[in-house]
Order: C-alpha cells, then structure tokens, then sequence
C-alpha cells in the first residue's frame, strides 16, 4: 500500500485528497498542528509544529509521496505582521520538510510543493507554466519566494514538482461557497470595472490532477492547477447568474469593494487584483479535464448543493 503524506492537510483542500487518495487504497499520514486532530476516518494524524524537526520525520521514511499544502490563509489584510506571517507559515514548513527528507536513507519518491497562480497578479496576457513574468505585488512575491525556497533544496532521490494552486470551486469552501448565497440574493454583479482576470478549477479537477502528478512517469517541474477556461470578473459573474438561474446581478462599485473587504478583513486586492493565469502544460501531458469550462462546473456544483 502506497503511503502519501500531506504536510498541512487538515484543510478543505487536504480533506478533498485525502478522500480520493484512500477511495484509491492508498494510506495516508496528515502532519497537522493540533494534537487532537481525527478530522478524518481512515487518516493517520501525526502532531508537528511546522518549524521544528521531531518523532513525525520517520513517518516520511519509505512513503512514496509527499505533498506540502502548508500555508495560513490569504483571507486577511495585509499588513506587515500578516504579510511575515504568511510568509513564515510556507517558506519555513518548506525548508524544514527539505531538511527532514535529506537526513532519510529512503526518501519519498515525489514530492508536490503548492503554490500559487497568484504569482501572475497584476499582469497583462494571459500566462502558462512556461511564462517568467511574475507579477510585483504581495501575493505575487508570497509565491516566488515559496517556489524559490523549494527549488533551492538539493535532493538527490526525490523528484520535485511545483502545483500552483487557483481558487478551487467547492461546494464546502473557497470561492463558490461564498459567492453562490450573493448571487442567488442578486448581489452576483461585476466587482469595480470587473476586467480582472479569474483563473479557477473544479474541486474533481483538482483532486484528480494531483493524483494524475503522482502517477506520471516524468512529471514537468511546473504545473498549473487551473482551468484553461479562465475569465474576466464581468463574465465569470455573468456565467454564474446564467447557471443560477438568477436575471439580477448588482454590481459592486470600487468604494463599495474597499468597504466590504475592510468590513470582512481581507486585503481588498483579492477582489480588485487580476490574475491572468492559464495552463498549456497540464493539457500537453495528456491531463483530461472533467470541467475545463465554466458553465459545466458552475452548473454542476449548483446543482449539487
């Protein structure tokens, strides 16, 4: 039985694939801050602080992957305390796993680093994985400097691979779960100019990608875990009226996006900031899409809740 290890797994997004990774008959290990972790049936909680080396080394002895969702939430302002915070909370899980995997004599055979797409906010085009035209904004430098602290660990038996996240449609969590309640109340309506790109992917997508990393023979450094479909705030609210069945969409003007983040306590770029990411990579290594476009993903989960 393959053992897969998720370094922070105790997320929405660390419960999707533990779900899917055990319906595949893999066992699989969650490091998870809280020591009375048992989120899951079926899943091995094992207590690590994220910046120290202990007894849940040895559980990466003979697993044959590891994937590091660690990371705090972007759901906040970002001042320079949260900005330190969400920087320490990747970059330092990061090294210390590097470090963890490097004193092993049978390492995993993988592993899979998130990141972000977000490290194309505020440029023009649209950029796949082959693009080095990062963006200069928070979230933007956040993601380079997580990938940089993961390229620069040499490891010798363990392949890496880079899976920059976009915002994953989910039922549970995440941008559908918040928007689906204003969008049936007709608040579904563009934010300030609503020319700011959306990149997403559908939580079955998602899951399924990961997996399909894993079992690729020669997987590419770099993949972006998101639609090709990707579309500009205006549209993705049209198409998201459109599944709901929903004919108003007020839209939100730019004071009023500025009140409604400061009232949430979130930085108002995540409303405002394009993202103009796509992926090229996925789809030439024979990655099968369930939902690449958004109506079929949109009226799935709709349909669903």
């Amino acid at each position: 039985m393959k053992k897969v290890v998720l370094a922070g797994g105790s997320g929405h997004l660390g419960r999707l694939l533990a779900e899917l990774l055990i319906k595949a008959g893999m066992k699989v290990v969650v490091f998870s801050r809280s020591k009375v972790d048992k989120t899951m049936e079926k899943v091995d909680y094992v207590y690590w602080d994220g910046e120290t080396l202990g007894d849940w080394v040895g559980e990466l002895e003979d697993a044959d992957t590891l994937i590091n969702l660690c990371g705090k939430s972007i759901q906040c302002r970002f001042t320079k305390e949260n900005q330190q915070t969400l920087t320490n909370s990747r970059v330092v899980p990061t090294k210390l796993l590097g470090e963890a995997l490097r004193s092993l004599r049978r390492p995993p055979r993988l592993w899979i680093n998130f990141s972000g797409i977000s490290i194309f906010g505020g440029k023009e085009n649209l950029h796949a994985e082959d693009s080095t035209d990062y963006g200069v904004d928070f979230l933007s430098v956040l993601a380079q400097e997580w990938e940089a602290a993961f390229v620069d660990i040499p490891l010798r038996n363990t392949q890496k691979v880079i899976l920059r996240i976009s915002p994953v449609l989910s039922k549970g969590s995440g941008m559908f779960a918040e928007l689906h309640p204003l969008v049936k109340m007709g608040l579904g309506g563009k934010v300030g100019d609503g020319k700011q790109m959306v990149s997403w992917i559908h939580e079955h997508d998602f899951v399924q990608m990961v997996k399909w990393v894993m079992e690729s023979k020669e997987p590419a450094p770099v993949y972006h875990a998101c639609s090709s479909d990707t579309r500009s705030n205006k549209d993705f609210m049209r198409v998201f009226r459109e599944e709901a069945k929903i004919s108003l969409g007020l839209p939100v003007p730019v004071f009023m996006a500025y009140v409604g983040s400061f009232l949430k306590g979130v930085d108002v770029s995540l409303l405002l900031q394009t993202v103009p990411a796509t992926t090229k990579q996925t789809i030439e290594d024979g990655f099968k899409f369930k939902y690449n476009y958004l109506h079929s993903a949109l009226a799935q989960l709709i349909k669903s809740t």
